[in-house]
C-alpha cells in the first residue's frame, strides 16, 4: 500500500512508548522560579480578575480600539486572552489516535512569557510563547522528561523565534506562516461547552488538513487533523476541550 505522509501539528511522537508524568486529576505544583534572581517579577495575582483571567498591563495602551460594541462584544481583545490564565489546567478528549488525548498545565511566569506543559500520554512537551501586542510567538516546543523550574528571564530572551502561534488581524483570509484564518465567527461544540465566535486557523498540505480553533478567554479549544488518501476513507484525529480548571 502506498504510504502517505501525514503531518500532525498535534506534535504526537508515536515512537515514545512510556508516558511521562500525567497531569489529569493530580495537583501539580507550579514550577519554582525563585532562582531567577529577581530579573523580572512573575505575573502577580493582583493582575487577575475574580474569574482568573490574566490582564495584560498594556491592554489599554496597545494602540488597538477596545471599546465594547452595542452587543457587548469586545472588538479587539488582547493577545494574552487567547491563552488560558496562569495556573490553569485543561483536559482534552482525544479521538482517532491514542495520543490525541491531552492534559495541559499553563503558567504565566513573566508578563510577556507563557509556559505550557502538554502531556499526551506518550510524551511530555514543554512549550514557551512570547506574547506581543498583535501576535503570539513560539519560542520552544520540545519533549522533556519531567516538569521543571521556569527558566530565568535572561535565558528566555536568548531563545530564537521558531514560529507564529497566533497573529492579528483576525480577518478571514489573513495568513501567517503556513496558517490561514478561514473563519472568525465559528461555533464549536466540545464536551466542555458550546463555544461561539471561534477563530479557525487552517494549514493544508497535499494529503492533509490541520485546523486549530481559538476562543477568547480559553485559547485552543479544539485541534483537528484530517488525512486523505486516494481510494481510502479519510482519517480524522481530534483533541477537544473536555474540562478546564482556572485559579
Amino acid at each position: 500500500m502506498k504510504k502517505f505522509k501525514f503531518v500532525f501539528f498535534l506534535l504526537i511522537s508515536l515512537l515514545v512508548v512510556s508516558a511521562c508524568s500525567k497531569l489529569n486529576g493530580e495537583d501539580v505544583t507550579a514550577p519554582n522560579n525563585s532562582g531567577n534572581s529577581g530579573e523580572q517579577s512573575p505575573v502577580e495575582k493582583a493582575d487577575s480578575d475574580a474569574g482568573g483571567e490574566i490582564k495584560d498591563k498594556d491592554h489599554d495602551d496597545d494602540g488597538y480600539e477596545e471599546l465594547d460594541d452595542p452587543n457587548g462584544k469586545v472588538k479587539d481583545p488582547a493577545m494574552l486572552d487567547y491563552l488560558l490564565p496562569d495556573s490553569s489546567k485543561a483536559h482534552y478528549e482525544g479521538e482517532g489516535n491514542e495520543y490525541a488525548e491531552l492534559d495541559v498545565q499553563v503558567y504565566h511566569p513573566y508578563e510577556e512569557y507563557v509556559m505550557i506543559y502538554e502531556n499526551n500520554g506518550g510524551a511530555l512537551l514543554r512549550k514557551i510563547y512570547k506574547v506581543e501586542k498583535d501576535r503570539i510567538l513560539t519560542l520552544e516546543e520540545k519533549q522533556v522528561d519531567v516538569e521543571g523550574n521556569v527558566p530565568p528571564v535572561a535565558e528566555l530572551k536568548k531563545l530564537e523565534v521558531t514560529g507564529v502561534y497566533l497573529q492579528k488581524p483576525f480577518e478571514k483570509g489573513a495568513t501567517f506562516g503556513k496558517w490561514t484564518i478561514v473563519n472568525t465567527d465559528a461555533t464549536v461544540e466540545t464536551p466542555y461547552k458550546k463555544f461561539e465566535h471561534a477563530i479557525v486557523l487552517e494549514e493544508k498540505g497535499d494529503n492533509y488538513t490541520n485546523r486549530k480553533y481559538f476562543v477568547e478567554g480559553f485559547g485552543e479549544v479544539k485541534r483537528e487533523s484530517v488525512m486523505t488518501a486516494k481510494g481510502q476513507a479519510d482519517i480524522l484525529v481530534t483533541s477537544t476541550m473536555e474540562s478546564v480548571t482556572k485559579p
